[in-house]
């Protein structure tokens, strides 16, 4: 077994642990709870499928200029499937991101690059979530301080700026030398399709939710269940030690919710849990037959035989890029 597949391996095995806790406490918790109908639990496992796959494409689209082939970008999106599986441990997204900086280079990716890209990622999903919450001035059970903070939401677009993360990363340099160059930060583009992709990721999960909410004939505004929902997943996001945000998000819900119970807003989140966590399962799985398909083409093209078998199979490797090449867009 290569270093790559035994890292995988652990990782997977750890994952997987997480998951049975997530989805044995899951299951209790809905013991008298009132669940979803079953038309909202198909179509909320549908766009929780689709939240999945543009939230690995968003990974993805941060090294454009690396990952040339589909190849690589499905080893890429493989290691990102696999690393999601471990935000239920314990300590929450901290897992999650050791193992998605961990898995990058198994996939060609150079830990520099995958350092400088993750804080990025982060910034644009979080301006995602906040640009999607902004609905929720039109909620008038709100207190007028909320509304107001929900529309300045729309001015976090000015940190998807890449002369603005630059100069941070200048600036944070200049107190710990440690801190990779600006000049490996991801062109522009690459940082607005990120951007783009997590607006699909988080639209995808809110939507789930306010579809299963709904079902439940609370009678609260679908609008505002959506836009609450972007607005939970985002602090959710930045309640890094909890797992998934499992918890933070329900709080704020019902917050945020004039009118619904605890309850309704419990057991629908506990039916995206659990919706998400078998979709992310799944999108690991299938990726993985994808990824051998490509290895047995390059196999075929490279004539066949063990040594092109073994070619195939070996880890990507990848040059760093010249920092005229990483800086791309202003």
């Amino acid at each position: 077994m290569n270093r790559r597949r035994l890292i995988q391996t652990l990782i997977l095995l750890v994952g997987l642990t997480g998951i049975a806790l997530a989805v044995w406490k899951s299951v209790e918790d809905t013991q008298g709870q009132v669940l979803p109908s079953a038309a909202a639990l198909v179509a909320g496992g549908l766009l929780a499928q689709i939240g999945i796959l543009a939230s690995a494409r968003a990974w993805v689209s941060l090294f454009s200029d690396l990952l040339t082939e589909r190849s690589n970008r499905a080893l890429l999106r493989g290691t990102f499937y696999l690393s999601q599986l471990t935000k239920y441990l314990p300590v929450g997204g901290v897992a999650q991101a050791a193992s998605q900086l961990g898995l990058a280079p198994t996939a060609g990716i150079p830990l520099k690059r995958a350092a400088v890209a993750y804080p990025v990622s982060a910034v644009c999903a979080v301006v995602a979530g906040l640009t999607l919450s902004t609905g929720l001035v039109f909620e008038t059970g709100l207190p007028g301080w909320v509304r107001v903070l929900c529309v300045c939401g729309l001015l976090s677009v000015v940190l998807l700026r890449r002369g603005l993360m630059a100069r941070f990363l200048t600036f944070a340099r200049r107190v710990y030398h440690r801190v990779p160059s600006a000049e490996l930060l991801p062109p522009q583009r690459d940082i607005l399709m990120f951007y783009v992709w997590a607006l699909v990721t988080v639209a995808a999960s809110a939507a789930a939710y306010s579809l299963m909410l709904g079902s439940l004939h609370t009678g609260a505004n679908l609008l505002t269940i959506f836009c609450g929902f972007a607005l939970s997943w985002v602090i959710g996001f930045l309640a890094v030690p909890i797992p998934a945000g499992v918890g933070v998000r329900e709080a704020l819900l019902v917050a945020l919710i004039p009118g619904v119970g605890t309850g309704p807003v419990l057991a629908a989140s506990l039916a995206l849990r659990l919706l998400t966590i078998g979709t992310e399962v799944m999108a690991f799985l299938v990726n993985k037959l994808v990824v051998r398909h490509h290895q047995r083409r390059l196999a075929g093209l490279a004539g066949g035989g063990p040594s092109a078998t073994a070619a195939a199979d070996a880890p990507i490797t990848t040059s760093e890029p010249t920092p005229g090449h990483a800086v791309g867009g202003a």
